[in-house]
């Protein structure tokens, strides 16, 4: 988390190029609440970034809360009438009353808390039956390009690329949270690609390769690469680059994506 919230971490580009989330994840956190505590008056997106998780909220809830540890992120996040950001750690959600929040939303922060602290405030906010939703997402995917694949992949991991750049959090995200207990009732765990229960996918879409490439440049591991080798070339360059090569394709050109996804919902039972 700390590369992230440093304050020379580029929050613009990160607002600009990260992907949203699909429609498709949205409707089953709000199909799984209906079914339990069923109420949208109050939302909390923890970890919320620049706001993408929670300008969609704003939408469906009367009021939504914004928490992240990085005050650049929330100087680029989206202001909506009905949106408060607070400005503290994902362990620290003291700017909330207890029992106040209808759906709890962590978006691809979730491997960066203290688990046992941030369950213990998300229990303490959630309503009795108010839910806690989790999305994590790792490398992404090239549909119709299996070699571009494998060089992400690679970009990713290995040693000598960025893999020793990461902070400490990715590696239970690659795991794809199955090492994180979830203190709540009624947990029901996807994954996608789903190949059992027919889900429609949550993280897909279509982007231009130049596009793709400053995505790529999101990655706190490619911050920390370039503060630790500036005197290196670029190394996303150099792979974006390499893969347009190989397989014929221009800035302008569109490619299919996805990413594998995982999205955890639970009951709170306070």
């Amino acid at each position: 988390m700390a590369t992230f919230s440093s304050k020379t971490f580029n929050s613009a580009l990160y607002q600009s190029f990260r992907p949203g989330y699909n429609p498709n994840l949205f409707k089953m956190i709000y199909n799984y609440h209906a079914q339990h505590n069923g109420v949208f008056d109050t939302a909390v997106d923890v970890g919320t970034g620049t706001g993408q998780v929670a300008i969609v909220l704003a939408e469906k809830f009367r009021q939504v809360h914004g928490v992240d540890a990085s005050a650049t992120m929330l100087e680029a996040a989206v202001k909506k009438p009905n949106i408060e950001y607070h400005c503290s750690k994902g362990e620290d959600l003291s700017a909330l009353p207890s029992s106040s929040v209808d759906v709890l939303t962590v978006a691809q922060a979730m491997h960066w808390f203290d688990h046992p602290k941030f369950f213990s405030e998300v229990k303490r906010v959630l309503k009795p039956r108010g839910t806690f939703a989790a999305v994590g997402y790792s490398f992404v995917i090239f549909e119709d390009h299996p070699r571009a694949t494998k060089r992400i992949q690679d970009l990713g991991n290995e040693p000598d690329q960025l893999g020793t750049c990461w902070d400490w959090g990715r590696l239970i995200l690659d795991n794809q949270y199955k090492s994180i207990e979830v203190p709540m009732k009624n947990v029901e765990r996807h994954y996608f690609p789903d190949n059992k229960g027919g889900l429609p996918q949550v993280m897909e879409g279509r982007v231009t390769m130049d596009h793709f490439r400053h995505y790529i440049k999101t990655w706190s591991s490619y911050k920390n690469y370039s503060e630790k080798y500036p005197e290196r070339p670029d190394i996303v360059d150099a792979t974006i680059d390499k893969i347009m090569e190989e397989e014929g394709l221009k800035n302008e050109d569109e490619v299919k994506i996805t990413w594998p996804t995982v999205v955890i919902l639970g009951e709170n039972t306070a």
